[in-house]
Parts: structure tokens; sequence; C-alpha cells
């Protein structure tokens, strides 16, 4: 036996040897064979901590360009010396899918012309020394005449065969714009500008997207030949060439200083430049703002007027504005600015500083604008407090201020490292406790059961703790983030100190996770408004910028009495003007009210007046008070159904043309507007629901897009495997249901349908998603974890998109939409129906007098109509920025709006299976009580978990009693319980043709 063991053994360890071998040989042999890219590869990982390296999710193995450039610095990695130019147009190789031609474009030849964003080209060079060099490229965005390709264009750049750091997944090109002149509505408040673009070449470095860094990135290419793949993801654009060039050293004030002329200037004057007098800007989302205090210029109270630039409209890293000023003299200036910069308690915000396109010195590469409750005035000094000084010629000149975070890198990177640590913890806990959180009276022995999970806890609180002496150290005082952190850092202490609560402190340690994963984002938020910025005489003093305390008062006081002139006010009913209600932002308002005056006035001979209303509860205070408006737009999707319910809102139906206009919206949209036998609202948004994938994880894990639930089923355990997940929103319980042929009503209206069997077999299939396949209950931010890739995969809605698209540029090649799952049937069709939901809807009342029911039904046609909501959409989006997409409910206007074709293709798709849940009297009951019921089925507490079925009976019977109650209010039962009449709902059983849209 012994010798067999033995035997055993040797065996063992020979096939262990070979297998180390042949892991080795296949690690080789997936690399090109050239030294160079393993030299990449070692130089991305090199010096970087081994928890970073551990605790990194497989999608994203590069480091911070942070990282790596201390790391070089710490290695003395030597500046490249010689310059090459690589003509665009000349690549060695292109993938089958890039859409690149070489050509002529805009008075330059042999151009590479990539016309869809989307497939690479590679470029092989000779470097005769190797060392770090920045990459610069002449490029023209193409041009576009509909306003759908405003954005920046973003490349990705691998060089040997690997991204160096993941910020060369994503690098932006700007395009830029300039604000044509003011607008200005009837009643002489100004309106946001219309938006040009400066068309023309254009060059810049490689920069991150996210507009980290105030300097280029800068490439380690090695001696020799080297392979640059250059790859783009957003936007087409024309590229004239790639300079390879040694970086540019930016010099310190004090040896700057040293060059300056002695000189003075004659001049004593103050150059002072109106913030909002911009002459460029990069992104379509830097915007004015109105402001109303009282040394604000130009002053205005009564009138809106966008006297400011900036706050939340200048926020983003990498958003630059350019301002144009004239020098009276040859001297030494310095430079002011009143500014507010109070959005982010105790939190510093970065400008990067160039003057005539250049940063003039070491200091102002993200300056620093410290926090202050109000406006304030603002010096361009050094650390000691003096103004910086400024040696400038006579004539024109340019100052240009960038928003970033590079002061906030270090937290930032090591932020991530915690959070990847603490799921790493939670992790250990479920595995050790089967993820039960209400086993509350077992005694653990934690060092024993869970062996490490105190030390990796003691690890996370100290690196807490380090991180708000770092922000204490940037901000000089203790911000919102660092007040964050420390709490959560006594939470993991007071654990420590008692660790035998440790295993049933999901809901502590998911809350310190949850601030780690969102309290981060504040340091890339950069909000600055400027009023004002001054180029001063250093011999001079500034202007002042502060008002004083009578100055103040006065402002107050004319606000105080302005407010009371409100041109919104709701009991002025005027005959003669149509009065609209919109429950949206201000800019929305604005935006309809600038149309209406430019396109329906004129058309109609009516004037119309659009009122900003804050809330549709008083839609029924003006009901009670005979003051309702002719028109409501922008209001919760069940208004329409509870207005009419209560006799007040008009059947579209009834209308001339009330047919054709809900003929070109899905039928299954239409379902919550639809009662006593008519529609009472309209559609004015949707929120298409689809499936987010990562591209590069499911790859990784050779993992295929479901096309059904089965097939989810089947992916689910690969993924929990990689301690990934599939996320299904908890609260939707829509695509479950209507897949597998459950309604929530019964056809008359009268009574639930969840008593159906195939409604009992749609909520077991709906809680065994957690409770048997283990998706997570609940999930802190999908957002977060889908971007950082430790959730690949799972539904969301237009918001998800949306964030995606605007805040994640760094995964925008990584990510994509598919329809999501659907329920194969008997016939092996496939059916994918799932509630859209309708944020936002449009009415008319009985209330409104004969003779303009007939205006504000013309009205209501015309806003809805495929003209006006894509002139709406498209400048929404053009002058407040791309965040402010319009999610239009109008198919043709949707289709009209600036997305991705392949986007587009999948979202269509999608919407032909869009049913959402009909509205009946008592009808809020069922969502509340299929909650409540999934709560009782799936979320553990001190009592055991009831079976789906004893769950769902349990609501059946709350749902029930509350339907007849109402149906008793209003008159569809008697007093008795008897049916009198019946609400009789449409039945949606074909997915819509509307949606058939060939969008090639």
């Amino acid at each position: 036996m012994a010798g067999a063991k033995r035997r055993h053994l040797g065996f063992r360890l020979i096939i262990l040897f070979l297998s180390i071998t042949l892991i080795g040989t296949s690690n080789l042999s997936d690399r090109t064979g050239s030294d160079r890219t393993a030299h990449a590869e070692s130089e991305s990982t090199a010096g970087i901590s081994a928890d970073l390296k551990e605790s990194e999710p497989p999608s994203q193995k590069e480091p911070y360009y942070y990282d790596v450039r201390k790391k070089q610095e710490i290695n003395k990695i030597p500046f490249g010396k010689n310059q090459i130019v690589i003509q665009a147009s000349d690549y060695s190789r292109k993938s089958d899918d890039a859409e690149v031609t070489a050509g002529t474009y805009q008075g330059q030849s042999d151009v590479l012309l990539w016309s869809s964003a989307k497939g690479w080209v590679e470029y092989e060079i000779e470097v005769e020394q190797g060392g770090l060099y920045g990459i610069v490229t002449d490029y023209f965005p193409l041009m576009d005449n509909n306003r759908k390709k405003r954005r920046s264009s973003i490349l990705s750049a691998q060089v040997n065969g690997v991204y160096p750091f993941r910020e060369a997944r994503s690098m932006s090109f700007e395009r830029e714009f300039q604000n044509e002149p003011p607008r200005f509505d009837a009643d002489g408040n100004q309106l946001q500008s219309s938006i040009d673009e400066i068309e023309g070449w254009k060059s810049k470095p490689f920069r991150d997207s996210d507009g980290a860094y105030a300097l280029p990135l800068l490439w380690h290419l090695q001696k020799g030949r080297n392979t640059i793949r250059i790859h783009v993801s957003q936007q087409p654009m024309a590229i004239k060439s790639f300079t390879i060039k040694p970086p540019a050293a930016v010099p310190d004030y004090e040896e700057v200083k040293k060059s300056y002329p002695a000189v003075a200037s004659m001049s004593k004057e103050s150059i002072i430049i109106e913030a909002e007098q911009f002459i460029k800007k990069n992104s379509t989302s830097i915007q004015a703002q109105y402001d109303r205090d009282a040394f604000t210029t130009p002053r205005s109270f009564k009138k809106k007027s966008y006297n400011t630039l900036g706050a939340w409209g200048w926020y983003k890293g990498g958003h630059a504005v350019s301002w144009e000023f004239e020098v009276p003299e040859d001297g030494l200036y310095k430079i002011g600015m009143r500014a507010n910069q109070n959005l982010r308690k105790n939190l510093s915000v970065s400008r990067t500083i160039y003057i005539d396109g250049e940063i003039p010195f070491k200091e102002l590469q993200s300056y620093q604008i410290p926090y202050a409750s109000g406006w304030r005035a603002y010096s361009i000094d050094n650390s000691d407090g003096q103004p910086l000084k400024f040696y400038l010629k006579k004539g024109k000149h340019s100052i240009t201020m960038e928003a970033g975070y590079e002061p906030y890198m270090p937290v930032i990177t090591k932020v991530e490292q915690m959070v990847a640590s603490l799921k790493a913890v939670l992790d250990q806990i479920k595995s050790a406790t089967g993820n039960r959180q209400d086993d509350q009276f077992r005694v653990w022995d934690v060092e024993k059961d869970i062996p490490g999970v105190t030390d990796s806890l003691r690890q996370i609180k100290d690196q807490l703790n380090e991180q708000v002496e770092k922000l204490r150290e940037i901000n000089k005082e203790v911000d919102i983030v660092a007040q964050t952190y420390r709490s959560s850092a006594k939470d993991i202490e007071e654990l420590l100190h008692k660790p035998e609560k440790i295993p049933t402190s999901h809901l502590t340690l998911g809350a310190v996770l949850e601030q780690l994963q969102e309290q981060y984002r504040n340091f890339m938020d950069a909000p600055l408004q400027i009023d004002k910025l001054y180029v001063t005489p250093v011999e001079s003093s500034f202007p002042r910028m502060e008002a004083n305390f009578f100055e103040k008062a006065k402002g107050m006081f004319a606000t105080l009495m302005y407010s009371f002139e409100d041109q919104n006010q709701l009991v002025e009913q005027n005959g003669d003007v149509l009065n609209v209600w919109m429950m949206m932002g201000r800019d929305y308002v604005d935006e309809l009210q600038a149309i209406a005056d430019e396109t329906f006035t004129p058309e109609y001979g009516v004037k119309v007046k659009v009122n900003l209303v804050q809330s549709p509860d008083l839609l029924i205070l003006a009901k009670a008070s005979g003051i309702l408006p002719d028109v409501a737009l922008g209001i919760p999707g069940v208004m329409p159904f509870e207005m009419a319910l209560r006799g007040a809102a008009l059947n579209l139906q009834t209308l001339p043309g009330g047919d054709e206009l809900i003929a070109k919206y899905h039928p299954g949209a239409m379902l919550p507007f639809f009662y006593n036998g008519g529609y009472y609202g309209i559609p004015e948004t949707t929120s298409f629901k689809v499936m987010f994938y990562r591209k590069d994880i499911l790859k990784e894990l050779n993992l295929q897009v479901p096309d059904t639930w089965d097939d989810v089923y089947k992916m689910i355990p690969t993924l929990l495997q990689k301690q990934y997940n599939f996320h299904v929103p908890p609260e939707d319980f829509s695509a479950m249901f209507f897949q597998n042929g459950a309604e929530i009503y019964t056809p008359d209206g009268m009574s639930t349908a969840l008593n159906k069997p195939e409604a009992f077999e749609a909520f077991k299939k709906w809680t065994d998603l957690f409770n048997i396949h283990g998706l997570e209950r609940q999930v802190q931010s999908f957002y977060n974890q889908f971007r950082v890739g430790t959730m690949p995969i799972g539904i969301a809605d237009f918001n998800m998109y949306m964030q995606l698209m605007v805040a994640a540029p760094d995964i925008l090649n990584e990510w994509a939409i598919a329809p999501i799952p659907g329920t194969r049937q008997p016939d092996g069709s496939i059916v994918r129906w799932a509630a859209g939901s309708n944020p936002t809807s449009a009415m008319l009342f009985n209330d409104t007098l004969e003779q303009k029911r007939d205006i504000a039904w013309k009205f209501l046609q015309w806003y809805l109509s495929d003209e006006t909501q894509t002139e709406y959409g498209l400048n929404m989006e053009q002058f407040r920025g791309e965040a402010f997409r319009w999610n239009t409910a109008n198919i043709q206007a949707f289709i009209n709006m600036p997305w991705k074709k392949e986007d587009l293709k999948v979202i269509l798709e999608q919407w032909k299976w869009m049913k959402d849940v009909p509205n009946v009297p008592g009808g809020y009951m069922s969502a509340r009580e299929l909650a409540n019921a999934w709560n009782r089925a799936v979320v553990p507490d001190s009592q055991a978990l009831e079976t789906p079925r004893i769950a769902l009976e349990k609501g059946i019977k709350a749902i029930t009693r509350e339907l007849i109650r109402k149906q008793q209010e209003f008159h569809f039962r008697d007093a008795t319980g008897n049916v009198v009449r019946t609400l009789d709902l449409p039945q949606i059983l074909e997915p819509w043709k509307g949606a058939d849209i060939d969008v090639e």
C-alpha cells in the first residue's frame, strides 16, 4: 500500500510538472513572439501592489496611467528624442469591419476617412531610441448637418498588442462650438443660444476621455519596430496624421519669471471678461446659467438673463472654455475671477489654465480652486498666496480653462483597491454562511470559520483612514467624501470589536461598499460657476468682486418682490392665451416655449404660455379651484387615468384625428391611458428596457449573449463561479408575467388575474431567479458594477443607457445591448413582452372652454407630431448636451435622435414587445402587494421564507379587497358588490408592426 501511494504521488508530481510546463508554453505561444509585447505587458503591471493585481476584475487588467507613470519615474524611463510622422492613410493592416478609405477631405489629401465608428487599423513604426513619447493627431470630425453627430470622437490605442494603461482604451477628440447671438422669448426672457460648430482641422495629443490628467498621455516605445493599433469607438472622423514626438516639459513659475523683460504696463485698468461671452467650447454640455446675485452682471432680477457660465453646466473632466481679450500695453498682468465654487462641501475643483493655447508654467496644471460658501473673489496665486504674474504683449490673447481632477487620482486608485477587497470579504462571508442572513443565533468563531476576514477588514479600515488624511491634505478641510470614509471606517471598527457579528453584517458591509462606489465619483465632478474674469496690471488692484451687506440685502429684497410677479402664477388664466402646464425641468419648458413662439403661434395665430409646474398634485388642486390648464405635459403616466376616473380628463378619441394620433403609438404603451372605452392621455416619453452586456467579459468567459431565459439559466453558474452575476431589477415582474401568458387583471378589468395558474407559475419563476439561480436580491448600483466589470450583464432601461454613453467613455467599446431574454413558445417562437413604462405623458381636460378646446387639441397634435418632437429633441441635445437626450415615445422622432445604428436596431426590436400594465380603480395595490409577496418569498428576515404560492395568495386577498372597495367608490359595483359596469381592457396579443423600421 505504501509503495502504491508513493507511485501515485510520483505520478501526480509528474503530471503537475507537465501541466506547469504546458501552461507556460501556452502563455508564450499566445504572444506575438516579440520581446516588445512581453515588455509592454510586464510594464503595465510592474510595481503595482499584489493586492491590486489580485483584486482587479478580469475585464480591466490594466492599471491606471497614474500608477504606470509613477513606476516609470521610479525606473527613470527617459523621454524619447526623435520625432516620427505617420500618415494616417499608410496603415499596415486593418480589421474587416473598419470602414476606412484614403482620400481628400477639406483641403487635405491622403487623408484616412473613418466613416463608421468601428474597427481598427495598425501602423508599424521604427524607433531609434526607446523611451516615453507623446502622440499627436491631426483630425477633422466629419461634418453633419442634421445635428446627430455632435459628440466627441473616441479612440483607443494599443502598443505592441496591449493597452499599457486603462486610459488607453478611451481618448477623446473633441469638436469645438460657439454660441450664436442671444435668443429671447416673447416676455423678454433670454433662452439658451443656438450653437454653431467651429469646423476645421484640429491638432490634439492623446489624452484620456475623462480629462483626469492635465498633460498628454506618454507611451513607452521600445527601440526598433513597434506596432500601434488605433480603434475608433465613437463618432466618425478624418485623420491626416499621427505625430510621435518627445514630450515637452512644462517649466515652473520661477523659471519662467526669470525670462520676463524688465517692463511695466502703462495701463492701470483691468480687462473685464464676461464669462458667458466665450469664443469657443469643446462640448455642447457647457452651458451659461442665470444668477440673481446682486453683484452678478449683467444684472437681471425680473427677466431671465444667462449672465454666468458653468456650475453643473461645466463639470466634466476635459471640458474646456476659451475667452479672448485685448491687452493695451506690453507688461506684467495678474488674473482673477469672480466665481462660485460651493456645489460640493469642502471639495476643491481643478482647472488647467492655458494662455494662448499653452500652459505657461507647472503651477497652472490642475490649478485648485477651493470651496467657498458663495460668490468669491479668486486670484490665480502661488502656494504662498501671491498672485502669479503673466507677461503679455500688446494685442489679442486667449485664456482657456479645462476641467480635470488629477489631484484626486491617488485617492481614486486606492478606492478601487478597497472596493475589490471589500467585495472579496463579502464573497467570503457569503460562501461561509450560504448567503443566509437570518441565522442570528449561531455562534461564530470568525478566525476559524472565515479565516483572514478580520485582517482584510482591518486593512480596509486603515486604508479608509489614510484616504481621510490624503483628502485633508488636498482640500485643507474634512470634505463630504472624507466624512463618509471616516464614518465607514468607524462602522468597520465596531465590527472588529465584535467579530462574531461579522457573518451577519451583510447590510453594514454592503452600505460601506455602496458608499465607496458612489462617493469617489464626487472627485471626478468639477462644477465651477464664473461670472467674470479679470486681467489686471500687477501694479493695480483687482476691482471689487463681492457684494457688501447692503447690496446683498437690496438684491434679496428685489428678488423677493419680483417673485410676486412670477409669470408662472397659476391663477392667471388669459382667455386669449393657450395655457400649458409642463412638469419637467426649466430647460424643457424654455425650449418648448421657444419652439411654440417660432412655429405654433405664427401658424395658428394663438399665443402659448408654457408654465413650469413642480408637482402633478397641483392638477388635482387646480381641478378643485377651477383653474385647470388647457394642456398638461410631462405628467406621470397614471395621472390621465386618475383624472378620467374623476371626470376631469378629455377622451382624445372623441376629437377629430384622435384615432390617427393614437394609432401612431404602440397599443401596449397606450394601455395605461385606457378608461371607459376611450384613451385619455398620450405617452410623451418612453423608457425602453434592454439587456446590457460586457463584450470583453463574455468573450473571456466564452459565453454567448443569451436569447432566452433558458440561456440565462445556463450561463448563471459560470458567472457565479467567476464571482460575477446577472442583474434583473427585483421590482420588475413584467417580463416573467407577460412572457408566460399571465396578466395582472381579467379582460373585464374587474378582478385580479394573479389567481390564475399561469400567474402562480410566473411568480415562482420570478422568485426562483433569486432563490434558486442566485441573482442578487439587492444591487447598490448596477451601473457602477457594470462599469467596473463585476456584474457584466443584466436588464436596465434608458437611464442606464445614457449613463454609460455620457459618463463611462472608458468602456465605450466594451459594452453593447441586446433585446431582453425571451420565452420560447410551444411553436418554437420567442416572445419578449416587457413593460416599457411611460415616464411622462400628455393630456387635455373637460374643463377647457369650448372655444379653446379646439386650439388646445391642435397644439397637442402639433407638439406630438414627428416634426416637432424631432426638432425639440435635437434642440435639447444641441443646446444642453447629450445628457438631455430626448427619449420621445414618438417612434419616428425617436429614430431621428443621434443613436448608434446598432443600438437603435436593438431598441426597435424590443419596442415591438412593449406592454405596460393597464390602470384600474385601486390598481396601485397590485404593484404594492406583488412587491410585498416578493419580499415574503425572497428576502430573509427573522421569519422563515414563505413559499411563492402562499406569498402570492396573501397578496391576492389584499388586492381583491382594494379593487372591490375602489370599484364601489367609482360606481363599478353597487353597495352589495354586484358588478354594474366593466372596464373591458384592450388585449395585446401580437408584437407591434409599427416598430418594423429600416434604419440603414
